[in-house]
């Protein structure tokens, strides 16, 4: 296949994104169907239903985590002359592999992506079995993947899938190498570290294009500074690994951290995203009760790739391209029409549709947990909202438990800082340093609320205030 020696794409945050020789197989296989579904997944999921801006997709943002990719690539490529021996350092070869490992690594995300993989697939799926229908050689490597990377990595293995046969015309084995790569097994053994870390290609692409996308002020963080300050330094343990300058880089890695954090309070967590995402998943819950015995809309052809999943069956790579938002919001139009299926499934459908959104309830998250600790506390709440409901009453409050880390627990995700005024350039976790040390950086925070339709908010708030 010939090749240009540059490619060029214009973004709305990066600039113009430049990949030159090897690079430039990540937009020749952007036309795969593989790739294309993620026009029709929305980085954000519900987002724009607070944010009107955030109407990015995934695709977007995977192909500014490649151009990410190549720019970190290419500058670990120059420093590593002095540190490395040559087979270690990063060519255009390994730089092309790590850029197109950030386009794919998104490539399994389903209808509003994490809603629909924590309400619709669950954390227990059976991945023996979904590997079977995928056609992917089950291992160890994929015991504990989430669903989305399992995805990914059976839509890469596909011998038979567009992507697949395009990456092949590349090179040989390029396919391998990626699905490699991507679950951290790669010659170059530190590379995965830009790829799933604390400090990764895709969280410096994501923070950037949500702040921007959303239009909060929020999200902020020099990463051409960033860029500039990654090396290569080892480990106490001798282990190679990715790090920034110690000296020069404390400020920008403190500046993304707390621009992350910033942003989780206040897009990725807002109140009403989260009640729209929870109203999702209380329609998923009661369309499989529902599905079970009978699917509650016509055209059972057009979403049988959605109805499989719901009824807990998995699917087969093709199928899989028949997942995005759009179906989703398709079905959910359908089922605001299914009153006389089920008048709980239409209810739910109809307040999303008419973005009648569950509220939050004006209460303390230690309010809402001493309340859901008490025995009763389910049969007090059915009771309680059941004025209020057209349906069950047990389809009609959640609680919602919103957990964010600062840095990972994970070694392999641990960011460095790295001595390079020292022979050895030694590389300290930031976990370990002294600027990090402290419980703001180590600790993880959990956000316990409650919602419930807004005409009963009052009522729920008396409830649980002891009112």
């Amino acid at each position: 296949m010939g090749r240009r020696r540059i490619q060029r794409v214009q973004d709305s945050v990066h600039g113009l994104m430049e990949f030159e020789g090897m690079e430039t197989s990540v937009v020749e296989v952007l036309r795969a169907p593989e790739l294309q579904r993620l026009r029709r997944v929305r980085q954000l999921g519900l987002g724009h239903l607070v944010f009107p801006g955030a109407e990015h997709s995934r695709l977007v943002h995977s192909i500014g985590a490649a151009h990410l990719a190549t720019r970190f690539g290419r500058h670990l490529s120059k420093v590593s002359w002095d540190v490395l021996v040559d087979f270690l350092r990063p060519t255009s070869s390994q730089i092309r592999d790590l850029a197109l490992a950030a386009l794919f690594h998104d490539l399994g995300h389903g209808p509003l992506s994490h809603v629909w993989e924590r309400e619709a697939i669950g954390e227990s799926f059976n991945r023996r079995l979904w590997c079977e229908k995928l056609g992917l050689p089950y291992d160890d490597s994929l015991a504990h993947l989430k669903w989305h990377e399992l995805i990914g990595q059976a839509l890469l293995n596909w011998p038979d899938g567009p992507l697949h046969r395009l990456l092949e015309q590349q090179e040989e084995t390029t396919s391998q190498r990626v699905r490699h790569l991507l679950l951290k097994h790669y010659y170059l053994p530190y590379l995965p570290r830009l790829l799933s870390g604390d400090i990764d290609v895709d969280r410096c692409d994501f923070v950037l294009r949500d702040a921007h996308q959303t239009g909060v002020a929020y999200g902020r963080y020099d990463l051409n500074w960033l860029i500039s300050t990654t090396t290569l330094g080892r480990t106490e343990h001798g282990e190679l690994v990715i790090g920034f300058e110690r000296r020069k880089a404390l400020r920008v890695v403190e500046q993304f951290l707390v621009a992350r954090r910033a942003l989780y309070e206040t897009v990725y967590y807002h109140k009403t995203v989260r009640g729209a995402e929870g109203m999702i998943g209380l329609l998923l819950r009661r369309l499989r009760e529902i599905a079970l015995d009978t699917w509650p809309v016509s055209r059972s052809e057009f979403f049988s790739p959605m109805m499989k999943v719901i009824k807990g069956e998995p699917i087969s790579p093709n199928e899989i391209l028949g997942l995005d938002d759009y179906v989703l919001w398709m079905l959910i139009h359908e089922l605001a029409k299914a009153k006389s299926v089920d008048v709980t499934l239409a209810d739910l459908a109809q307040r999303i549709v008419a973005r009648d959104l569950f509220k939050m309830v004006p209460c303390s998250g230690d309010e809402v947990s001493e309340f859901m600790n008490k025995q009763n506390a389910q049969e007090l709440l059915k009771d309680a909202v059941s004025p209020y409901c057209a349906g069950e009453s047990s389809f009609y409050y959640f609680i919602d438990r919103a957990k964010f880390q600062m840095l990972s627990e994970s070694e392999p995700e641990r960011v460095y800082f790295v001595d390079t005024d020292t022979k050895e350039r030694r590389a300290t976790a930031i976990w370990d340093h002294p600027d990090f040390g402290t419980n703001y950086w180590k600790s993880s925070s959990t956000s316990v609320r409650l919602f419930v339709p807004r005409e009963a908010v009052e009522a729920i708030k008396k409830l649980v205030a002891g009112g």
